[in-house]
Order: C-alpha cells, then sequence, then structure tokens
C-alpha cells in the first residue's frame, strides 16, 4: 500500500497479512497495527486496545513481530529503514525493539547520516550495541579531491567551462556529490550552461554567476527563482512530507487558497 491507498484496501491488505502471519488469533494483532494505522475499528476491535500507553507500546511491538515473523517464513525477508535520522523518538523505540527480538530471522538495512544529536541515532547506538560483532557497518566517506573532480567532470561535460569556476565548485561541494549536481541544474536554469547539439557549452554568464556556500543556500536561491504557482506547491508538498502521491498534492493544492 502507498500513503494514498484506500482504507478500504488498506484495511483489507493487513487483515491478509495478518491472517497469514497469525491465524489462530489474528483479530488482536490486526486491532493494534490498524490502530498504529489509524484505520476505522469495529467497537469489538476498539475494546482491545490498552487504555495504558505502555502496554499499547508493548502489543505495537509484538505485533509487528509476528507479522515480520509470519512473512519471513515462507522466504528470506529485508526490511530497509531509510534515512534513520529523520526518525521521531517513539519511532525510534519500536524500531530499536523490533530490530532486537530475539529470533526474529530478518535481515535489517538501516541507513543514516553520522548525526549523533539525531534521534535516529539511538537506534544506530543501539543495535550496535545489542549486536557487536554480528553487526556490519558500511560507512560512506566523502568524496575524494580526485574523486570530486571526476564527479564534476562526468556530470558536466561542459565545453569552455572555466577552470576557475571549476575549482570554485569543487572548493564549496567539500565531496558532497548532491551540492555539485544541484550546482550544475543552478547554471542550467540560469543560462549559464546551454545545450549545444549533444554537448553542454558554458556562455559568458558563468563567470558571474555566484555560487552559494552552502547547499541549503544553493537550493534556497533556486526557489527564489521559480514561479510564485511553484513556490506555493512547495509549500503545501512540504507539509505533507518527504513522500507523497501525486493525486494528494493535487488535491491539497484545489482546496488550500492562493
Amino acid at each position: 500500500v502507498t500513503p494514498t491507498t484506500d482504507e478500504a484496501l488498506v484495511a483489507e491488505a493487513l487483515e491478509n497479512a495478518v491472517r497469514v502471519a497469525a491465524p489462530d488469533d489474528w483479530s488482536e494483532t490486526y486491532a493494534y497495527l490498524g490502530h498504529l494505522l489509524s484505520l476505522h475499528l469495529t467497537p469489538e476491535m476498539r475494546a482491545r486496545i490498552s487504555l495504558l500507553e505502555m502496554e499499547t507500546m508493548k502489543r505495537y511491538v509484538s505485533s509487528i513481530v509476528l507479522l515480520l515473523r509470519g512473512a519471513s517464513n515462507g522466504a528470506p525477508l529485508v526490511v530497509v529503514c531509510d534515512d534513520v535520522h529523520w526518525a521521531d523518538t517513539a519511532s525510534v523505540e519500536v524500531l530499536l525493539q523490533v530490530v532486537t527480538s530475539a529470533a526474529l530471522p530478518v535481515l535489517f538495512v538501516l541507513s543514516s547520516r553520522a548525526e549523533r544529536s539525531a534521534a535516529g541515532w539511538r537506534l544506530i547506538a543501539g543495535v550496535r550495541d545489542f549486536f557487536g560483532d554480528a553487526l556490519t557497518e558500511i560507512k560512506l566517506d566523502p568524496l575524494s579531491v580526485e574523486d570530486s573532480r571526476a564527479l564534476v567532470s562526468n556530470l558536466l561535460h561542459i565545453d569552455s567551462l572555466p577552470v576557475a569556476t571549476r575549482e570554485l565548485i569543487l572548493a564549496k561541494a567539500e565531496g558532497n556529490p548532491f551540492f555539485v549536481e544541484e550546482v550544475t541544474r543552478m547554471l542550467i536554469d540560469r543560462g549559464a550552461v546551454v545545450r549545444e547539439g549533444d554537448r553542454w557549452v558554458a556562455t559568458e554568464l558563468v563567470s558571474r554567476i555566484e555560487i552559494p556556500d552552502t547547499l541549503h543556500g544553493l537550493l534556497l536561491a533556486r526557489i527564489d527563482r521559480l514561479p510564485q504557482e511553484s513556490k506555493r506547491t512547495l509549500r503545501v508538498a512540504s507539509v505533507i512530507g518527504r513522500q507523497f502521491g501525486v493525486t494528494l498534492l493535487e488535491r491539497l493544492l484545489q482546496d488550500s487558497p492562493g
């Protein structure tokens, strides 16, 4: 299911999954997972939900573990948790208990920035303490100057790009490939880089464009040049979250004031 899937279809998918994972007592597991997903529950289902916050949290965890164990019975199961550095505290608490559950035959893949002040870092630290040598950590270091230069060359393929401009992009990127990509897009947006046939060519404008010092500043500079309607779309989309369906965004744009 996706964030825009009809509630009835979400309920049907959840019931099917839970019946397979816990055929003997599926209704209580369904009640807690349905409550977690804010599904409409029957009075009988609602009666199963504990009024105690800690007990509800425990049942969330046990229900998720039961579902994962059932899903892993027939085939290998991989659970990917992306961008853990953006996780909220409650999600971290649940995930930490799920990941460290005993005898759960699941491969968990967690990706995160090295932001030790973020709530999500507690999950990284927690699994490290729990699994010890059984945990495999893959650390991605910033690109070296040589790799960054190769990336700029591969991304740009721009004839007539001044050496000073190329070196300035390298210096400000500090090994961040996303910064390089956004600088490239900014140059194209402002007409400093144009396409001629099958190649990109730098124009005389390229030497007069100021490149922001940070990725945040770079993105703000690009947003400032957007038409008002595009800015409004961005504002509405930012309220929804990082991922959403196009139909949801369209519906909100129709309902929200200009």
